[in-house]
């Protein structure tokens, strides 16, 4: 299992989870709620197109995604 795929499953859950608790103000178990939800979701997705071609260009973009918000986009917020 390739640990970069973890890491970025990881880092979109995070993101994933503090846009829903502050948009919606959701109190510490409602988001270890959502943290768990979310988490089995994502690994569900990720155990079945793990094996397909589709997944290694997904992880590009999203890093690529990723560098060009921080450095860029970000910095005329």
């Amino acid at each position: 299992m390739d640990i970069t795929s973890f890491v970025v499953i990881g880092a979109i859950v995070s993101l994933v989870v503090q846009y829903l608790k502050n948009k919606l103000g959701t109190n510490s178990n409602g988001t270890l709620l959502a943290v768990m939800v979310i988490s089995i979701a994502s690994g569900s997705a990720y155990y079945f197109i793990k094996d397909t071609t589709l997944w290694q260009p997904i992880l590009q973009i999203l890093a690529f995604a990723g560098a060009i918000y921080t450095y860029i986009l970000k910095r005329f917020e």
